[in-house]
């Protein structure tokens, strides 16, 4: 079907080609029989005498063609030997990836090679194109290696000179190239780049930031595998988040203590950290979740208040209480919230306040719901205001503490 194609208009080419070579012949010879005593001086002006534009016209019909026809023909050749070469280049890796896994499983086990047999070795891999088959065999290992072979695997690769190749990716400009080259790294937990590596972390190209980071984490020491926070200045996306939060479940890692991020003056890595102390309980530094309640930033203050509450710290309940006043609608309506999952009888008193002094409904409702989550006490207090002639509560009582709606 291909070739059917190709065929069709390299036909329709030489028919035009053959009828506008008879026309041109045609007119010349009408030409020269017009020109006295067969002189040809001045043909191209009598063309024009004598057939107006038209011969012009076969003229540029003509070259048009053949133009046609070499491009194409150029474009034939191009094609040809570039499928030659990829059937050999197919041909060469399924022959090499043969010798290449036996080679590694060779190493795996234990059977090092000689010197000799080595540098023979390193003859097959003489080109960039052998060397890459190489490399992408030993990571395809790597990703389904136990932890106590790696370093077998490693050595083997470091023997074969792949490191320099690596560091070669790592340096290019091309991010793909880069890409690559954190990969190779992260399998093999070669760490000796990675300051090479950090520098990406901030890079303008969202896949090259994602990998730096993956590799940052997969890399750095185990007990800090999120030092790259200190560095990361550009956004930090809740999917480069969980992603990375899924590779430290996935990897075993030791849970760094967040807290120290809290206060980073990049927004979504204190965004982040709030989420990692929440997941893991961590309420050992109040000092640094007291702060973020003051947050410029109105919606990381905001989840700080939710996370404040989600982790039952009465310990900042005054702080939530202080800031109340100042703070925008839904931060009042966070704080309300956080103080109800408290559960703290101490706090009963201010959301009294925040009932009988805000005129918003949805805030009041809140108010009584956290008042009602102080167990006996909260279920006391409600019953008082019942029963209080200062304000009339019933309907708004009644609507929280109705089950079929709560």
């Amino acid at each position: 079907m291909r070739k059917f194609k190709l065929i069709v208009p390299i036909v329709i080419m030489t028919i035009l080609f053959v009828v506008s070579f008879m026309l041109q012949s045609k007119y010349s010879s009408l030409i020269l029989e017009n020109v006295n005593g067969g002189n040809v001086e001045g043909i191209i002006s009598k063309q024009f005498i004598i057939f107006g534009s038209g011969f012009a016209f076969i003229n540029v019909l003509i070259g048009s063609i053949v133009t046609c026809f070499v491009v194409i023909f150029v474009i034939l050749v191009f094609v040809l030997v570039n499928r030659r070469k990829m059937e050999k280049r197919a041909k060469l890796k399924s022959e090499l990836t043969e010798v290449y896994q036996s080679k590694i499983l060779d190493a795996l086990e234990g059977n090092g090679m000689t010197f000799d047999e080595a540098e023979e070795f390193k003859k097959i891999c003489n080109s960039e194109f052998k060397k890459a088959i190489l490399t992408n065999q030993i990571i395809d290992v790597a990703l389904m290696l136990p932890k106590d072979k790696l370093g077998l695997l490693r050595e083997f690769y470091l023997s074969m000179g792949l490191l320099f190749e690596t560091e070669r990716k790592l340096k290019s400009r091309k991010w793909h190239n880069k890409i690559k080259a954190m990969k190779e790294l992260s399998h093999l937990e070669i760490k000796h780049f990675n300051n090479l590596i950090l520098k990406n972390i901030n890079a303008k190209n969202d896949t090259l930031r994602m990998e730096a980071q993956i590799a940052m984490v997969r890399l750095s020491d185990n007990k800090n595998p999120f030092e790259f926070l200190e560095h990361l200045d550009h956004e930090f996306s809740t999917w480069e988040q969980i992603t990375l939060h899924e590779l430290m479940m996935e990897s075993n890692m030791e849970v760094p203590d967040f807290s120290k991020w809290l206060v980073s003056d990049n927004h979504d890595v204190g965004m982040f950290c709030l989420r990692m102390t929440r997941e893991y309980n961590q309420v050992e530094d109040v000092e640094n979740l007291r702060n973020m309640l003051y947050h410029p930033n109105e919606e990381v203050a905001r989840f700080a208040i939710e996370v404040v509450g989600d982790l039952k710290l009465s310990a900042l309940s005054t702080d939530l209480k202080k800031i109340y006043k100042d703070e925008p609608y839904y931060n009042k309506l966070e704080v309300v919230k956080s103080l109800g999952k408290m559960n703290n009888p101490k706090t009963i008193q201010f959301l009294q306040h925040v009932v009988d002094g805000e005129e918003d409904t949805q805030l009041q409702i809140e108010g009584v719901k956290a008042i009602r989550n102080c167990d006996d006490v909260g279920v006391i207090a409600l019953q008082k205001m019942l029963d209080s002639d200062y304000r009339d509560y019933k309907i708004l009582i009644k609507h929280v503490l109705d089950n079929r709606i709560n």
